[in-house]
């Protein structure tokens, strides 16, 4: 194996810069492994007119300076949302992608011995298609954080239409357990590989000097998160929370109709992807009571900022989050999650304990040898 199409349901571009950059991060690691990537997403100009003025071929090249051809081609979506004769809307989109798909292949000879997608569907789908089609292993990358894929086609319908999957890389163990307790896939081809960060970009940094970067007081105890400002994210849950605490501060790097407030905020608004960092290493505890996730990535880049983690139960945290680097409740419960807090404020070396469990983890989650964990699954499924 030596040239991999990717096919992506989004991927950054110029109207969208900041969609799915994990898409791209692991695709800038297969390049920088040395295989030849082409990335084909298709945009539906119909649902954003805006896509019409980006290039039909674009070229990026990694900090290592290795090519990768990324081709847009233009398509109109009947998108994927609820709402009447779903499932045949999905069927028809999935099908038009699959056309836009194969006329950047022939249109401009891509060379591809291997299909990799994200995610379930359209791009799942195609690959599987894809694979059958041309005669080469095609695999899926499973990290949805909600699970709309039955719904949307049916199971017993995905099943046959994922046969062409030589295996499923899939984020969390919850994703792997989902799809084959679903029927969905065979539990022989799929492979959890948890998200992963770069370490040359996410470390930690001095406290002192990240809190001046936001103008934070220094000798405050502050948590904080970094998502979107939604009930399911539960960004006012943590507002709730803290207003529980006395002198503790919160701050939030997002955007969203949950926009939290009030004196105890110290930030509610984006930060730009090279000061995530430096917004991690400011904090005293990363706090996230999330409903549902793949395996988030934010989570991951405060584990590898030496943050201690108050995350949820649930078990998409159980591959990233244990005893020695977190404290996982119940997302709902406000109370626990003050607790929680208020317990790490008040027992500094559990604090420390729980840092250094986090800067421990995070060797295992770098991005480069997620990369490497992957591309070996692909050529030993590919056999």
């Amino acid at each position: 194996m030596k040239d991999i199409l990717i096919l992506a349901n989004k991927y950054p571009n110029p109207v969208e810069p900041n969609v799915c950059v994990f898409i791209q991060q692991l695709v800038w690691q297969f390049a920088d492994l040395g295989y030849s990537c082409n990335v084909i997403s298709p945009l539906a100009v119909n649902l954003n007119f805006k896509y019409k003025e980006i290039e039909e071929v674009s070229y990026e090249k990694t900090e290592n300076n290795n090519t990768i051809v990324v081709y847009r081609p233009k398509y109109l979506s009947l998108g994927q949302g609820d709402g009447p004769a779903q499932k045949m809307r999905v069927s028809i989109t999935t099908t038009l992608y699959e056309k836009a798909a194969n006329e950047m292949i022939k249109k401009y000879k891509v060379p591809f011995d291997t299909v990799y997608s994200h995610f379930l569907c359209p791009a799942g789908v195609v690959a599987s298609r894809f694979g059958k089609k041309y005669h080469v292993p095609a695999f899926m990358a499973h990290g949805e954080a909600l699970y709309a894929g039955n719904e949307k086609y049916g199971n017993k319908r995905l099943a046959k239409e994922l046969t062409g999957l030589k295996g499923v890389v899939a984020v969390s163990s919850q994703n792997r357990d989902y799809v084959v307790d679903a029927g969905i896939v065979k539990p022989e081809i799929v492979g959890v590989f948890p998200n992963g960060y770069r370490k040359e970009r996410f470390y930690p940094r001095d406290k002192g000097v990240s809190r001046k970067k936001f103008g934070f007081p220094e000798d405050a105890f502050i948590v904080g998160m970094v998502g979107s400002f939604d009930e399911r994210k539960g960004t006012l849950r943590i507002q709730q929370a803290c207003e529980k605490l006395k002198d503790v501060y919160f701050a939030c790097a997002g955007k969203g109709d949950d926009t939290p407030n009030g004196d105890k905020c110290l930030w509610a608004k984006p930060v730009n992807n090279d000061e995530l960092p430096w917004f991690y290493s400011s904090l005293d505890v990363f706090v996230l009571p999330t409903q549902n996730e793949g395996c988030c990535n934010a989570i991951i880049e405060a584990i590898a900022c030496g943050c201690p983690i108050i995350s949820s139960d649930k078990s998409f945290n159980y591959d990233i989050c244990d005893k020695t680097n977190s404290i996982l409740i119940d997302p709902m419960d406000v109370t626990a999650i003050a607790n929680s807090i208020d317990f790490l404020r008040n027992n500094k070396e559990i604090l420390k304990k729980l840092a250094q469990g986090s800067i421990e983890k995070s060797a295992k989650l770098d991005i480069g040898q997620r990369a490497i964990n992957i591309m070996k699954f692909i050529n030993e499924k590919s056999k």
